[in-house]
């Protein structure tokens, strides 16, 4: 059991470095992690305030059909 919580923190922490530097991470049969950048953007909430959101780096998983 320790060394399956190991190997999961060992491959995220992979994954993450790689997606950082914008790579692309495939696993064949799996899917791909991608690098995605979402720009600022204004949010109106539904009481009319409008805030704006600030731009934001994320890692985006894409399921293989």
């Amino acid at each position: 059991m320790a060394m399956d919580k190991e190997f999961i923190k060992a491959f995220s922490e992979v994954i993450r470095e790689e997606v950082t530097r914008k790579n692309e991470v495939y696993l064949e049969g799996v899917g791909r992690f991608e690098f995605e950048h979402q720009k600022q953007f204004q949010k109106q909430y539904d009481s009319g305030r409008v805030v704006m959101m600030p731009p934001k780096d994320t890692i985006t998983f894409i399921p293989e059909n």
